[in-house]
């Protein structure tokens, strides 16, 4: 089916490989299906040493594709999220400014989950991001008093020592070896503050599991500049694929024809 409105090419930013994650592959099949032009933007890992880095290559990639002078609309689900959420100040320091961004269930994560989950030693955190993350629960979106902030580091402390005979502090068995070095980079990422708009398609079984009771899903910190949330069915894995994905795509062409329409949310 056709849309009224033929909207500006919408580049979907995109972390893993299609073995994966297909879901996302055919969700932009679907999306194309509306009569939309998307261009998917997929830079491999390799050869980078931080998120940042490999966000600088992204953002390479999609100046070779957008034509300057055009309507720029990004967006990016789950660690394609996470990855133009970084990508987005680079383009920013160029003065370049989207004039559409979109994030679909990116799932921000309460700054104590990787520490009680061990995902730091997972994924071979350096101290100083295990310092930072934890200091970050100080302050909002979680308002952690510093009582409880020492009481879980020392819980997981003793369980890491409790586990140590059975796993390891680093077990390989827990890790996925097609993933490992994507979240090897993402958590030894400090989160940069976007002050471009956005608007965030969340579902709420993600809300309810990674951010309960923090109205902003857990992205206050990070975009600035201001976002709004449009809750969207299913759960994070399902909300790519039909039946839940008709709906979603019909709410981010209705928000990118607003946007061209000069009627958006931060018009």
């Amino acid at each position: 089916m056709t849309m009224p409105m033929n909207l500006p090419t919408l580049y979907s930013i995109r972390m893993w490989t299609e073995d994966v994650n297909p879901s996302y592959i055919t969700f932009i099949d679907e999306m194309r299906a509306t009569g939309q032009d998307v261009v998917d933007i997929f830079v491999t890992h390799d050869g980078y040493n931080t998120l940042d880095e490999w966000a600088g290559g992204v953002v390479e990639r999609l100046l070779e594709l957008w034509t300057e002078g055009t309507e720029l609309h990004l967006t990016g689900y789950c660690g394609g999220g996470d990855l133009l959420i970084t990508a987005l100040p680079i383009l920013e320091r160029s003065g370049i400014h989207a004039d559409y961004v979109g994030f679909v269930d990116i799932r921000a994560v309460r700054q104590g989950d990787p520490l009680q989950k061990g995902l730091f030693s997972l994924y071979e955190v350096p101290w100083s991001g295990r310092i930072w993350r934890q200091l970050m629960r100080l302050t909002p979106p979680d308002r952690e008093t510093l009582g409880v902030v020492i009481g879980s580091i020392l819980r997981r402390s003793v369980r890491s020592v409790i586990e140590l005979p059975k796993r390891g502090w680093r077990s390989k068995k827990r890790r996925n070896p097609a993933i490992y070095r994507q979240l090897w980079l993402e958590y030894r990422c400090a989160w940069p503050s976007v002050k471009t708009p956005a608007y965030l398609y969340v579902c709420a079984n993600s809300v309810e599991r990674y951010t309960p009771g923090d109205p902003s899903a857990g992205s206050a910190l990070t975009l600035q500049g201001g976002f709004v949330i449009r809750s969207i069915d299913g759960n994070h894995e399902t909300c790519i694929a039909p039946p839940y994905s008709t709906d979603l795509i019909a709410r981010i062409n209705a928000d990118r024809r607003a946007v061209v329409a000069g009627v958006g949310a931060f018009q």
